[in-house]
């Protein structure tokens, strides 16, 4: 059963395997032609031994047709669905580099380098069957899938692309994504737009959580009376709303998270960027000092977090890491020219959704600040409980204890180590 959304790189072992189980049935067919016929030849003389070697040959033609009559239905098999005898068994899929059928040209090449390698009797197939195992970009491609451009992926562990819209499936079927008909639901076989890879954000997360002047309507404010319809002749002049007494401000309540560290790309010297508001007593309050006169807010004591010195991040493909400082992740990150960096997060992604350098991480005592490094397929925050916020390239966003961070299609949780 399908266990994640990713697509799953074939180990080098179930390659191999699937393989030796396709080569079955034309060995069994010549072995079963040969052992039926051949004893006859080996035991007579004169002219039953003609008869015996003319039966052999008349046997061994006909299993040769079988045999090249199984060649084109693999072939074709294969070049349309991906499948074999041995790739259903074990779970395999072949496709072409962007997750749609390999077809009829590509799976020939393929064969060929296959059929070439065994010039060195039973070392050469298996080499170049198991050369995956050689491939820096962890192990993605033998040489064979190199030249032919194709993948191998195990859709028992994970996603068959060939079923889900290629490389991109994911955003085909999220929840609020694509239709049938859009371009890159698998029932199109249009390729995915970066645009459609991500399911809708609130917009109401994506823009802060103030919208309106707390206890207004539309934003309006309290302190203007209501315009009267064009043509309408008001009866009475609007009697001024009554305005509460000023009170002296009230000392600032500790903010819900903890300040960011000062190194984080983007951080004011508060602490807090220019747009970020500060939650009191379960209601949003700007952090400008100055008050509307005529508004009162409602203060509770919010007790301290607990500082985080250091935190673990736990990938969507089982492996987890701890930060203590700052942190790239990608397909293969790198710090840019004088930038210096605690851990390099190199992450492989066969459906390259993620960018080689994809985000920037700084752990500090309220959690991990993540930032998107200008990626191609985008970033987002969704806390524990709450939505998914997209982030702006290069604004750093918090990602608190128990929140998941989106880079493409994959992800990983934040926890405290």
């Amino acid at each position: 059963m399908q266990k994640t959304l990713n697509l799953v790189n074939a180990p080098a072992g179930k390659r191999l395997a699937a393989w030796l189980i396709d080569q079955i049935i034309p060995v069994a067919v010549v072995a079963i032609a040969s052992g039926v016929t051949l004893p006859p030849v080996l035991e007579s003389t004169g002219s039953a031994q003609q008869e015996a070697l003319a039966s052999y040959s008349m046997a061994m033609l006909v299993a040769g047709v079988v045999c090249l009559a199984y060649t084109v239905w693999l072939w074709g098999w294969q070049a349309s669905a991906g499948k074999t005898p041995g790739n259903l068994v074990l779970g395999l899929r072949v496709t072409s580099e962007e997750g749609t059928p390999a077809g009829w040209g590509t799976i020939f090449l393929r064969w060929v380098i296959i059929a070439v390698s065994g010039l060195v009797p039973v070392i050469g197939p298996v080499l170049m069957l198991l050369s995956n195992i050689w491939d820096t970009n962890h192990q993605r491609q033998g040489w064979h899938d190199k030249v032919a451009r194709t993948l191998v992926v195990d859709v028992n562990a994970g996603r068959n692309p060939l079923t889900t819209g290629g490389l991109y499936g994911p955003s085909t079927f999220a929840p609020g994504a694509l239709e049938p008909g859009d371009p890159g639901h698998p029932e199109t076989g249009v390729s995915v737009p970066p645009a459609s890879r991500w399911p809708a954000f609130n917009p109401a997360v994506a823009a802060g959580p103030i919208t309106a002047v707390p206890g207004t309507e539309g934003g309006a404010r309290q302190d203007q009376p209501a315009q009267p319809s064009s043509g309408a002749v008001p009866s009475a002049p609007a009697a001024p709303p009554a305005v509460a007494p000023a009170t002296p401000p009230a000392p600032a309540a500790p903010p819900v998270v903890g300040e960011p560290s000062t190194s984080g790309a983007g951080h004011s010297s508060s602490g807090y960027s220019e747009n970020q508001v500060v939650l009191v007593g379960g209601a949003a309050e700007a952090a400008d000092p100055d008050q509307e006169m005529g508004s009162t807010q409602l203060r509770s004591q919010v007790a301290e977090p607990a500082a985080i010195k250091h935190v673990k991040l736990k990938f969507d493909d089982g492996q987890s890491h701890e930060l203590t400082g700052s942190a790239l992740v990608g397909r293969n990150p790198a710090p840019t020219a004088g930038e210096s960096v605690d851990l390099l997060i190199p992450f492989a992604d066969m459906g390259r959704s993620v960018s080689k350098t994809h985000l920037h991480l700084t752990v500090d005592a309220a959690g991990v600040w993540v930032t998107d490094r200008n990626s191609t397929n985008g970033s987002g925050v969704t806390p524990r409980g709450g939505e998914r916020q997209r982030l702006e390239p290069g604004q750093p966003v918090l990602a608190p204890a128990g929140a998941t961070v989106h880079f493409g299609d994959r992800s990983f949780t934040v926890s405290a180590a």
